[in-house]
């Protein structure tokens, strides 16, 4: 049946197998390679605080991989950028499988990555002029590397939370403008960031907004200093995952590193996350948009606006051959999908109990309502109070 499938979707029913891995930490090697055959492993990071297999944190080096196993990935990054006579900065990514203290290649990034700055600190060497360097020619032989103290950078990303139907926490991009930024210049730290007081942040890119590096003499002294770093930094007018973050930090199975890339899942299911997204809508200085129905009312009528919750690109069907989630006349619930809406490459359904918060609900559960107005297509831009929906409560329905 597989094969059945493969030639189908491909042209070619010729299959293969990967070794499935649960239980794993993921590792990286930086190298950098000369056309003079001069290899360089400048260190290994460790990326395994993840989201939807998306970093949040990366680490000078790994708390569980052993000196045995770090040497290995140090010869076979090697080995593999001799073999293709690789020529720049790259990196060779591993799977570390904890169950089995096993190592397996997973892929090479031929370029510079976000955490690249990890290893600039305890190295001493600057990955991008060496990029230069090697690209005008020039050879790395008698590049020295250092081994220094310990570097943690995390991701600052324009996302608020909100808790789905299962108990589930998901995260939602948040373009908008930056009221205020304060992102002190501390001595140990090293900012990369987009975000300033005054920027819009656009619905069209990543949520990154700010790279915080923080250098420290260990591990343990990388955490309080971020930890009081981040307890410094203000960024109003969006939300943001800093929050989170402090949280993480604070945990004692992150302190004590030893976990695989599963432990933030459950990091979030153990959460409050009620007392979470206060926080976050909070420090977003953003409380006082909470929508007031009686604004929503059409004066005159029984019907009510839907606006937008925040700026994207508008979408009333799934996909462009598939039938809208509502039309004109349709009488739906709460729950309802009604649309979805893009930003930073994510796709958010907006459903009417999108605007309910504890125990406040803007769009009542226990009432049905009639679609009476839509007022986009697919592909329009939206901006934040946007009208999107008209509707008004169905009598009919509700007898």
């Amino acid at each position: 049946q597989v094969t059945i499938e493969a030639k189908g979707a491909f042209g070619n029913g010729d299959i293969y197998l990967e070794k499935y891995v649960t239980d794993l930490r993921h590792i990286e090697v930086q190298i950098l390679r000369d056309k003079f055959a001069n290899t360089k492993i400048l260190g290994l990071r460790d990326c395994s605080v993840q989201r939807n297999n998306q970093k949040i944190f990366e680490e000078s080096t790994s708390t569980m991989l052993t000196a045995e196993l770090e040497k290995s990935v140090y010869t076979y990054a090697e080995r593999l950028a001799d073999e293709v006579n690789y020529i720049g900065a790259g990196t060779v990514e591993f799977i570390f499988d904890l169950a089995n203290d096993a190592i397996y290649f997973m892929e090479m990034n031929t370029r510079l990555q976000v955490e690249h700055p990890v290893t600039e600190l305890v190295t001493n060497i600057d990955i991008v002029g060496e990029q230069f360097r090697i690209a005008s020619g020039e050879s790395i032989e008698h590049l020295k590397i250092e081994k220094k103290g310990y570097a943690i950078e995390v991701r600052i990303t324009a996302e608020k939370v909100d808790v789905a139907a299962d108990g589930t926490v998901n995260f939602i991009p948040t373009p908008g403008k930056i009221l205020e930024c304060i992102l002190p210049e501390v001595d140990h730290i090293t900012l990369i960031s987009m975000a300033a007081e005054g920027k819009t942040i656009s619905p069209f890119y990543d949520s990154l907004i700010a790279q915080v590096i923080c250098y420290g003499s260990g591990r343990q002294d990388t955490i309080e200093k971020l930890l009081t770093y981040l307890e410094s930094v203000s960024i109003k007018g969006i939300c943001t995952n800093i929050s989170l973050v402090k949280r993480i930090l604070k945990d004692d199975t992150f302190r004590g590193g030893v976990y695989n890339t599963g432990y933030l899942p459950k990091f979030l299911d153990q959460l409050d996350k009620e007392e979470l997204i206060k926080e976050i809508t909070l420090a977003s200085d953003m409380d006082g948009n909470v929508i007031d129905m009686d604004a929503l009312r059409i004066e005159g009528s029984d019907e009510i606006r839907v606006v937008a919750p925040s700026t994207g690109v508008f979408y009333i069907t799934p996909s462009p051959s598939e039938p809208p989630y509502v039309s004109v006349g349709d009488v739906i619930t709460s729950s309802k999908t009604l649309c979805q809406i893009e930003a930073m490459k994510l796709f958010s359904p907006l459903s009417l109990s999108s605007f309910n918060s504890g125990s406040t609900e803007v769009y009542s559960s226990s009432q049905k309502y009639e679609v009476v107005r839509i007022n986009n297509v697919n592909g329009t831009h939206i901006n934040q109070g946007d009208l999107l929906f008209v509707v008004k409560p169905n009598k009919d329905a509700n007898k």
